[in-house]
């Protein structure tokens, strides 16, 4: 495998370049889309199978550098696991009006989240980058709307604000560190007088992409008007790469930066608590799930703003929250598959597929024995340590139980907003597997897949029992707090 794997990692971004061939081939244009469940699985195997690895490629730009280590492998399976089922679904999602150009579309998109993923050096890293934020324009706009258009718009529009920002924060940093290659970055910024420049333009521009608060605008416009497929590649992997991002780039581990972290703890909160807020309010599904999917990132920035103020906890820190994106990524993915699904006539039927679509959302809210227990669980013990010192750190453990009954509430609106607007009839088989095959990743696969060697010490897998109170009361707060509202709209 030493041997296959520089092999497998260039294959794993040439390959969905060259599927675009199809497109310009009239009689493959009817076979593209059955290819879209195929181009990530390259990327696949290199996550789960392939040791370490680099591939130069002194041709490329001012010389490339590609390669898998501990925390783009993380990222890497995530984002190839919900490309590829959500791939599996668009075959019997898509119609037959405009599929080229949303094959087109959907290729160029995971061609670029693959690559930023693997790439070492700078020029590669943004190009990737770029390149998937403005391909996913036109999944954004793919069903021609004028509710889709205007997040279109809008979306272009803070997606050249975020572009700037992190091309200005990369040349500065390149400077400084003379070197093209991102693992020189952190150290130079750290030791640099224009730091907290270079921090903020990194921090906004990269924050765009995650959604981080008062740069999160696009989102909840754009989960809902993109096709169903779009939408859970959009939340469940496009915005992860600003939190690669900023693992990649920031000065993790090299300094602490109290007031960054501190900062980005009170965003985190905002988001976590503020997303929830807003998207209670919401009367379609995938509104729902989009401001849902801005609290989860909520919790991981709030996480990155204490490995940036505790440079000691670094490592750890940042490993959690890998794994934890790890979790929501293929939680979310499963969830916004399932808001295109059809409910079966029968009750039975219909009870059952439900309890399958909630128990996603189960275990984003961290129910035990499910991938959002370990990853919370996980989140705790490395917030257990007394040895943090800045001015938020003895608010972290609140702030992820709140977000948790939080979580909860949002789950809670997301069946209800679904149970109200889902329609009744069978679905063609592609839907069903790729659906089936989401929830699989999620419930039972996540246990397989690599995790980062920093993750703690995993023994407290066994212990779960005895954490499950400590997990369920956010939950239980959460389903009393809307029986009561509920009772009360009731007697009104």
């Amino acid at each position: 495998m030493n041997a296959v794997a520089p092999h497998l990692l260039l294959l794993s971004v040439v390959l969905p370049f060259g599927a675009l061939a199809l497109a310009l081939w009239p009689g493959g244009r009817f076979f593209y889309r059955y290819t879209l469940p195929w181009l990530p699985l390259p990327a696949l195997c290199l996550g789960m199978l392939a040791p370490d690895s680099s591939l130069e490629l002194p041709w490329l730009l001012n010389g490339g550098l590609w390669l898998v280590d501990d925390l783009r492998r993380t990222f890497l399976v995530v984002t190839a696991l919900v490309w590829s089922v959500s791939g599996l679904f668009a075959v019997g999602y898509l119609k037959r009006v405009h599929q080229t150009r949303f094959c087109v579309f959907w290729t160029l998109t995971l061609a670029g989240n693959l690559g930023l993923i693997v790439a070492a050096d700078i020029a590669s890293f943004y190009s990737f980058f770029a390149l998937m934020t403005f391909a996913g324009y036109g999944l954004v706009v793919h069903e021609g709307t004028v509710d889709a258009n205007r997040a279109g718009r809008i979306y272009l529009a803070m997606a050249v604000a975020g572009e700037m920002a992190i091309l200005a924060g990369l040349l500065m940093s390149a400077e400084l560190a003379d070197s093209a290659r991102l693992s020189d970055l952190p150290g130079a910024i750290a030791r640099s007088e224009q730091r907290d420049l270079i921090v903020l333009l990194l921090l906004a521009g990269f924050g765009v992409k995650a959604g981080l608060p008062l740069l999160h605008f696009w989102l909840p416009l754009a989960h809902p008007v993109a096709p169903t497929p779009a939408s859970a590649v959009l939340s469940g992997a496009m915005i992860k790469a600003g939190l690669l991002g900023w693992m990649l780039t920031l000065p993790f581990g090299e300094v602490s930066m109290p007031v960054w972290g501190n900062a980005l703890v009170l965003l985190g909160v905002l988001g976590a608590l503020g997303g929830a807020a807003l998207g209670l309010g919401q009367r379609r599904a995938k509104a729902v799930l989009a401001y849902s999917s801005i609290s989860q990132m909520g919790l991981m920035v709030l996480m990155v703003g204490a490995a940036l103020a505790e440079a000691r906890q670094a490592g750890t820190l940042l490993a959690v929250v890998a794994l934890y994106g790890l979790h929501h990524g293929l939680a979310k993915g499963s969830l916004f598959l399932s808001t295109a699904l059809a409910l079966p006539e029968r009750r039975s039927g219909r009870w059952l597929l439900w309890g399958l679509i909630a128990l996603p959302g189960l275990s984003l809210a961290g129910l035990p024995f499910t991938s959002g227990s370990a990853a919370k669980l996980a989140m705790k013990d490395v917030l257990a340590p007394p040895d943090y010192h800045f001015a938020m750190a003895s608010w972290l453990p609140a702030f992820m139980s709140a977000g948790a009954v939080a979580t909860m509430l949002l789950i809670l609106r997301f069946l209800q907003v679904q149970n109200q607007g889902a329609a009744r009839g069978d679905n063609v088989l592609c839907l069903w597997l790729g659906w089936a095959a989401s929830l699989l990743a999620s419930v039972l696969l996540f246990w397989v897949l690599p995790w980062p060697e920093s993750v703690p010490d995993k023994r407290w897998l066994h212990e779960m029992l005895a954490g499950a109170w400590g997990l369920t009361w956010p939950m239980l707060l959460a389903i009393g707090s809307a029986a009561v509202v509920a009772c009360l709209f009731r007697q009104r």
